[in-house]
């Protein structure tokens, strides 16, 4: 299944972040010298740097990030990159995809949000959604506050492994879709164990993904 995004959420992608221990010092990356910034790639690239609210680590491994639609915001991961290019964002519609090269494996997410979609479309989407992947989906529900989240994990006969995932808005209009690929490299030791790893952080990354109360741009 290629769906050109990445699993950039493993292992080595979501290693670092340094923290400022001062509470009374500037935490807004805009404001922060370069020299203080955390070392990690996120903070590196200038274009995915402006989408980081705080130097400070969310979690371990995750910085704030937030939609330019200001409408949703989540744990970014200190290994990923904004691929600049292929970022778009028009009318309470973004996408863009995030990219991640280790040792062991490449990884990809791609990531949509639609202003525009209610739950009760949330159905028909999923229903989509399978029938447009080459491998068979198995979504699972869960009820967060504030949203619905579908994920279905998967692995094709190419190696390709990821999840393809949905958060509807529960309280307004609003959803994200995100899917994910990746493939561990020839040489890597094992493969199995990194699959296993990246279904546990993806899982827990998707509920990071929390929709604002407010939509001004929708």
């Amino acid at each position: 299944m290629r769906l050109s995004i990445s699993l950039l959420i493993i292992m080595s992608l979501f290693l670092g972040g340094c923290q400022m221990s001062d509470d009374n010092q500037t935490i807004d990356p805009e404001k922060v010298e370069a020299e203080k910034l955390p070392n990690v790639r996120a903070f590196e690239d200038e274009f995915t740097r402006g989408f980081l609210q705080s130097i400070k680590e969310t979690k371990e491994g995750y910085y704030p990030f937030l939609s330019q639609t200001s409408n949703y915001e989540m744990n970014f991961p200190a290994g990923g990159v904004i691929d600049e290019r292929g970022y778009f964002q028009q009318n309470g519609t973004e996408k863009f995809s995030i990219g991640h090269v280790s040792n062991e494996f490449n990884a990809r997410i791609n990531i949509k949000y639609f202003g525009f979609m209610k739950s009760d479309s949330m159905d028909s989407r999923l229903q989509t959604i399978k029938e447009n992947s080459d491998t068979p989906l198995q979504f699972q529900q869960k009820d967060l506050p504030g949203r619905t989240l579908q994920k279905a994990f998967y692995k094709d006969d190419l190696g390709y492994f990821g999840y393809v995932a949905m958060i509807q808005n529960s309280e307004n209009s609003g959803a994200v879709e995100i899917s994910t690929v990746s493939e561990c490299k020839e040489n890597a030791e094992n493969c199995n164990q990194i699959i296993e790893d990246t279904k546990t952080t993806i899982s827990k990354w998707l509920e990071s993904i929390k929709f604002r109360t407010k939509t001004g741009s929708e």
